[in-house]
């Protein structure tokens, strides 16, 4: 057991921290300063014990012993000290001696006291901690890349994970095996969820789950393809995914060079997910997630601070220089999602462009065709679009901003708002903002939750003609638009309360795109 570990500590073996009464007022305010439950962080040890999240194959696997060691590195700006901490713990505690060379902690321009000379005090301590500061703001981005980072880096691997993780047993032989391998396979681990409410640590099943992106130029988990099920010959073998989240990931520091590292005209963050991982596949090399390395995540709902230049001079910035490198023709799809972007200013991508040509990297149709293969394209795959109107009421549907997991409402049609925005596809989805409509109880009064979309019909599988009414495909009941602020599944029986029109409907419709 690890020093000063306490068998019923809070937190300890990953279960979640309870908050007594009298400190629910202070967890609120210090969730507000993090957007996660710093109170509960700091109860739980810097060495708690977690659960074993591997798959039970992958205790039995045999890894090679000259295994490349690696360098990490952690950017952090104004992290909670206890979340700080416990990353860089887990990481000395959970990783083989010979296999870690270094842990490179990167302040990118703390205000808060604490990480200063307390943290410089604290980490002197730690033989293989070292730590660099920012003169000036940088971002994720450019932080993971500044001289003193990246280039100081003294291991033939760099992995790069987020200040609010926690690794777990056997995290890192996975990941390095398959650099090992193949140098130009980048590699992912599974992330579990550390709730940011409780900081429980909660995994599933592993191997099921993929990265994709929507059109817009954000990161989805998606369930994997069943073309890539195939192709995988057991429940432990890497998954071949699109994209990857962007957070945690290790790469062969020669091969990161020679393939661009990050595009440094991107600001703080946002994109460079993506970036990197279509110029991965489109020049040559492999994206995985290994489900014999499993990381926890303090996944936030929303981020603790701004951006510098505002959203769109920051986000949208780097999602167009994703765009007008990587995307070929199909860069039409993501400015008709985002027409606000066009003629909006994106630097100079010559370098870039300059890049893709000396690695002779492959076209973007080449990457839909062969590695993101159930992509669905806007207009050429969807068969219906707008607000889905019940005539009798005139109300529309309505996600009204919900997160998923919750219910699709109602609200009148004369109002305007993106949420009320649905797409019917070709896959017989109705999907709202990348979350589709899902039936799983199909009793009759069942309300439509909003959830992931996966991909696999059964729930989220929906049948629907011009004029006619909105069929769930599995239990062949219709959408009704009940009667209290939510539409519920019923008996199909022709009324009023079952008809719903999209505004628009295409019929053999042709994307006005070159491709």
């Amino acid at each position: 057991m690890p020093k000063g570990y306490i068998k019923d500590a809070p937190g300890e073996n990953g279960k979640a921290v309870d908050i007594p009464k009298e400190f629910l007022i202070e967890s609120k305010r210090l969730f507000e300063r993090n957007k996660f439950n710093q109170w509960a962080s700091d109860k739980i040890s810097l060495h708690r014990i977690l659960p074993d999240a591997r798959p039970k194959l992958c205790k039995d696997k045999v890894y090679p012993g000259d295994l490349p060691p690696t360098s990490v590195v952690i950017v952090f700006h104004n992290e909670a000290w206890s979340t700080l901490l416990r990353t860089i713990h887990s990481v000395l505690d959970r990783t083989a001696p010979d296999l870690l060379i270094e842990i490179i902690l990167v302040d990118d321009k703390s205000v808060v006291k604490e990480l200063h000379a307390p943290l410089d005090a604290y980490i002197a301590k730690l033989a293989k901690v070292k730590i660099i500061r920012n003169k000036k703001r940088e971002g994720l981005i450019r932080s993971r890349l500044n001289g003193k980072s990246f280039a100081a880096s003294k291991a033939p691997v760099v992995t790069f994970l987020d200040a609010h993780c926690e690794a777990n047993t056997g995290w890192l032989e996975p990941l390095l095996e398959r650099i090992y391998n193949d140098r130009s396979t980048v590699v992912c681990p599974e992330i579990d969820v550390i709730s940011d409410e409780n900081f429980a640590y909660q995994y599933g099943p592993s191997g099921l789950m993929r990265g994709i992106f929507n059109w817009d130029l954000h990161f989805r988990w998606r369930a994997v393809s069943t073309e890539e099920q195939k192709r995988r010959q057991s429940p432990i073998d890497p998954v071949r995914t699109p994209t990857m989240a962007g957070g945690l990931f290790a790469i062969n520091r020669d091969y990161f060079k020679e393939i661009g590292t990050y595009d440094e005209e991107m600001d703080i963050w946002g994109g460079e997910n993506l970036e990197i991982s279509f110029r991965i596949w489109q020049c040559g090399g492999t994206l995985e997630i290994v489900p014999c390395s499993h990381v926890g995540h303090v996944f936030r709902k929303s981020q603790p601070y701004g951006f510098p230049k505002g959203v769109v001079d920051t986000l949208g910035k780097n999602s167009q220089r994703v765009a007008e490198v990587w995307m070929d023709g199909y860069k039409e799809f993501f400015y008709q999602r985002q027409p606000h972007l066009r003629g909006h200013a994106y630097g100079d991508i010559s370098k870039r462009l300059e890049i893709r040509k000396k690695l002779k990297c492959k076209s973007f149709k080449w990457y839909l065709e062969n590695i993101y293969t159930d992509a669905v394209l806007p207009n050429e795959s969807v068969i219906a679009k707008g607000k889905v109107r019940n005539p009798a009421s005139n109300m529309c549907l309505d996600s009204l901003s919900r997160p998923k997991l919750s219910y699709i409402g109602l609200s009148p049609c004369t109002l305007s708002a993106m949420t009320m925005i649905i797409s019917f596809t070709v896959r017989q989805e109705l999907v709202v903002q990348d979350i589709c409509l899902d039936v799983s109880d199909y009793n009759p009064g069942t309300k439509v939750q909003l959830y992931e979309c996966h991909g696999m019909k059964g729930n989220q599988l929906w049948m629907h003609e011009k004029d006619g009414p909105i069929r769930h495909g599995t239990s062949g009941m219709c959408l009704d638009r009940g009667s209290g602020g939510n539409p519920i599944i019923a008996v199909c029986d022709g009324g009023e309360s079952q008809k719903w029109i999209f505004e628009k409907y295409y019929l053999n419709v042709t994307p006005k795109v070159k491709i």
